[in-house]
């Protein structure tokens, strides 16, 4: 039944069919379809961004729209993110990346008990503004996305300035940059976002590289920022000699 399923929609209109049967038995089958579509959102990351619902601040007649899952560099980047241990992206203002990195945390987090995902970026309100607001803030973006999923998909999380915490044992961390707030923390998922803006990348990377060979998923992300600088280097996979002027 949960591999027919496409969307919510989809959810509502076997509801309206089942308007004949009994409200008891009515109500069993939303339980036991909302179980089946969330028992294979846990397997396949691609079928859950389906629910997933999205903000455009830049569009005022509708600033709410569904994630576009449907892109296939967006199937090809989730993969990666999914499947390899180390990620390197080179993104661009229109890549939609921050959302698809902030989409990647939820999923992984709530749907994967025991993991701590840390989010460092250069400066902590730029961390935060991904991960969770203070009360009555305008809402970060893992937090909209949990906010905005179906109700029947919803969990209870704690909400803190920066963090996310799930009931199964997850976090979703916000860090400020520098190598001494990810040096000795124990990870499952390190995301270093504007990496080739970060200051002492050196540092941050040499605390990372233990936890990657304990097994953590490290990403790294920036817009170009030059060649002299580690992003550059594990982009290219090597250090890149500057142009020389003619």
């Amino acid at each position: 039944m949960a591999a027919e399923i496409a969307s919510t929609e989809d959810l509502k209109r076997l509801l309206r069919a089942s308007d004949s049967i009994p409200p008891r038995e009515a109500q069993q089958l939303l339980m036991g379809l909302a179980a089946e579509v969330n028992k294979r959102a846990a397997l396949d990351g691609l079928f859950w961004l389906r629910f997933v619902q999205t903000r455009d601040e830049a569009s005022p007649d509708q600033p709410v729209k569904p994630f576009p899952v449907h892109l296939e560099y967006v199937r090809e980047i989730w993969e990666h993110l999914v499947n390899d241990q180390r990620v390197v992206i080179a993104k661009s203002r229109q890549m939609l990346m921050s959302w698809i990195l902030a989409c990647f945390a939820v999923w992984w987090a709530r749907f994967k008990p025991n993991q701590a995902v840390y989010w460092q970026t250069k400066a902590w309100d730029d961390a935060v503004a991904m991960i969770c607001m203070p009360s009555g803030g305008f809402a970060a973006r893992c937090q909209f996305v949990e906010d905005h999923l179906p109700a029947w998909m919803q969990v209870e999380y704690k909400a803190a300035e920066g963090r996310i915490q799930y009931p199964n044992g997850s976090i979703i961390q916000a860090l400020s940059g520098g190598a001494d707030k990810i040096r000795g923390k124990t990870a499952s998922v390190v995301v270093q976002d504007e990496f080739a803006f970060a200051e002492d990348q050196d540092g941050v990377y040499a605390a990372v590289a233990p936890l990657i060979q304990k097994g953590a998923k490290a990403i790294f992300v920036s817009t170009p920022n030059g060649t002299s600088n580690v992003f550059a280097t594990l982009y290219h996979g090597h250090k890149v000699a500057l142009e020389q002027p003619e």
